[in-house]
């Protein structure tokens, strides 16, 4: 709030720029569905200056003059496209919005943000504002006592602009979304189409741990805030950008909060302000922050109020208070400009907005180039491992083939004829395993390992590790399906399947052929008792000997049955094992090989968007150096 001595020019500057002109509401642009065609609306008339640009275009059709707002408009729109990740979306839309307007007439949003750090921050920014939009000419306002009343858990809009005589300054809510509003006048800057946004930054606090200035910025100058857009009231985020922040502070605490923000906007977006009841100038000196004192401005304020003649006391308490400096700093940026020139506070906006998004880009494009540099994989290596892991199937079912044929013709192998079984039926698990130890894929399970390390020496890494991540088995069943991930440095379905034959289809073999041999056993001993039986009940020798025998026939085929199916269906299914575990292996390694090589394309394809946003941050940087 000026002094005296100002508030008369003030408010004839404030009614020679004042104009009827609809705004919009802090909140309904960001609540609505926004398409295209919302995003850019309608624009109003240029000023004078695009019209003498229109004439002299008109004059020499030769010479071609690009609007400028258009050109920015078109270039944010393409950066919204292609840099959704890394540019900020609400505050291109509220760029878009500004530039959709009349030029120095564009409409400016300010936040007071009231720190929690303890202190009593949330009071103070609420008497900062009423100090600063409050009228001494008139009387209190029924908005200030509205505003003291209202209750920071929840934040407030102010908008500020000429109140008809007829209507009241009056808490309400406005349609669409639950967050009260204040329609205030505030005869200094009614001119200016100032939308205020006062609340508790409760996110900065996150945002400020992470040490990135870029989230601390986002934090300060998009903060979220909790409406309610459905019938069931249930809360719902949104981003609300805003041009400029004040960052309000009281006592020691809220100034060392206010000085540990890592901010990179300059003083014009974003300051601070901290409320000190007994502090002198020169103790802040070289400080950023604004040392105020809202006691005195309201002392002072009160007295002027009360009786005129009070006004060399109101003069010194006010600029004892330095409430003065907030209310010039409103004023010289939200005013209507001269010559149609864009606001200060849009064009900030927009360079700040272009400036972090280009440090999040050029972040984004280092570390993709030291990945790249790092784990360079030659263009030709997955086509030559692709080739050897051709090779390395072939072999590794000829191996399976051949080896198996002749551990199953061997000597060992025979040794487990159906009629030796009586005397080595306890030796079929060694065989077997023995077997399976020296003949099961033993060439392909080093030949695997060999091309694994080939892969790693390509420069094929994936995750946190130096080397690839391969698929392996589950560890609860012999299903050599690739269903999971884990950290080897080579496939293990070989060995797997090799364990699992030796611990599942080894012992239930043994334990057929000891059961054969018990049934077979048994059974010739009941045929031959039978025999004897027959004898003693006075058949003859011939009938007593032929029940003997059948007996011992009948057992013996059944045993040579049952037990050379068994062998045949163990061979088959240590053959069908192999085949198994040699297409998952291979699976395993052509699934690393088509992650690295779909990684390196992501990651060009990745460089190549990024370039392109470059291209359009110049070709925005360049509009807005031709803005007026």
């Amino acid at each position: 709030m000026p002094p005296i001595s100002g508030l008369r020019q003030a408010f004839g500057r404030s009614g020679a720029l004042r104009q009827s002109r609809s705004s919009v509401c802090l909140f309904c642009s960001f609540t609505k569905h926004a398409g295209p065609s919302s995003l850019v609306p309608r624009r109003k008339p240029l000023g004078g200056s695009a019209r003498r640009e229109s004439t002299d275009t008109a004059a020499t059709p030769t010479t071609t003059f690009s609007d400028p707002r258009r050109d920015l408009q078109d270039a944010l729109l393409d950066l919204q496209t292609h840099a959704p990740n890394h540019v900020n979306l609400a505050r291109v839309q509220l760029a878009l919005r500004n530039l959709s307007q009349t030029p120095g007439y564009e409409s400016i949003r300010v936040a007071f943000l009231g720190l929690k750090n303890g202190s009593n921050s949330g009071p103070t920014a609420k008497k900062l504002l009423k100090l600063a939009l409050a009228d001494p000419l008139n009387p209190p306002g029924e908005w200030e006592a509205q505003l003291e009343d209202h209750d920071l858990s929840q934040p407030l809009i102010v908008r500020v602009g000429a109140v008809e005589e007829h209507s009241e300054e009056k808490l309400e809510v406005a349609k669409g979304h639950s967050i009260p509003e204040i329609k205030v006048s505030s005869p200094p800057l009614n001119a200016g189409d100032l939308e205020m946004l006062l609340m508790e930054a409760g996110e900065l606090a996150a945002a400020e741990h992470t040490g990135d200035a870029l989230a601390v910025d986002d934090a300060i100058l998009a903060p979220t805030v909790e409406i309610s857009v459905s019938p069931k009231g249930i809360l719902t985020p949104i981003a609300t950008p805003v041009h400029m922040a004040l960052l309000v502070g009281d006592g020691v605490l809220g100034a060392a909060s206010v000085l540990s923000i890592p901010v990179l906007e300059g003083s014009d977006t974003i300051t601070a302000a901290v409320n000190f009841k007994r502090l002198d100038a020169d103790d802040l000196t070289g400080c950023p922050i604004v040392k105020v004192n809202l006691e005195a401005g309201e002392e002072g304020l009160e007295l002027f109020r009360r009786d005129v003649g009070n006004a060399m006391k109101y003069q010194a308490l006010w600029s004892e208070s330095n409430v003065g400096r907030i209310g010039d700093w409103l004023r010289e940026n939200v005013l209507p400009t001269e010559n149609d020139a864009t606001k200060t506070p849009v064009r900030n906006l927009i360079q700040s907005l272009l400036q972090n998004t280009s440090a999040k880009i050029q972040a984004d494009e280092t570390r993709g180039l030291f990945k790249a540099v790092a784990g360079d994989i030659p263009p030709d290596a997955v086509a030559r491992l692709n080739q050897g892991l051709t090779e390395w199937a072939q072999n590794a079912h000829e191996e399976l083939q051949e080896r198996l044929e002749v551990a199953f013709a061997s000597r060992a192998w025979r040794k487990l004829g159906w009629w030796k079984l009586f005397w080595r039926a306890d030796d079929v698990g060694m065989l077997s395993s023995e077997m399976l130890s020296l003949q099961f894929l033993p060439g392909a399970e080093k030949s695997i390992i060999y091309l694994a390390g080939r892969v790693q020496e390509a420069g094929i890494a994936e995750g946190h590790t130096n080397h690839p991540l391969y698929s392996s088995p589950p560890p609860t069943t012999h299903s050599t399906a690739v269903v999971t991930q884990s950290e080897v440095k080579w496939p293990t379905h070989i060995s797997f399947t090799r364990n699992y034959l030796q611990e599942k289809t080894v012992p239930a073999l043994q334990a057929l052929a000891q059961k054969l041999v018990l049934q077979s056993t048994g059974s010739t001993a009941l045929t031959t008792a039978l025999a004897g039986l027959t004898y003693l009940s006075a058949f003859g020798a011939y009938e007593s000997g032929a029940i003997a025998a059948l007996g011992l026939v009948w057992s013996l085929r059944r045993l040579q049955q049952k037990w050379e199916t068994a062998r045949d269906f163990w061979e088959g299914e240590v053959r069908e094992e192999g085949r198994k575990a040699i297409r998952a292996t291979e699976a395993s390694i052509a699934q690393v090989l088509e992650r690295a090589s779909k990684s390196r394309s992501s990651e060009v394809e990745a460089l190549d968007e990024l370039r392109k946003a470059r291209e359009i941050i110049q070709r925005a940087e360049d509009a807005l150096a031709r803005l007026p």
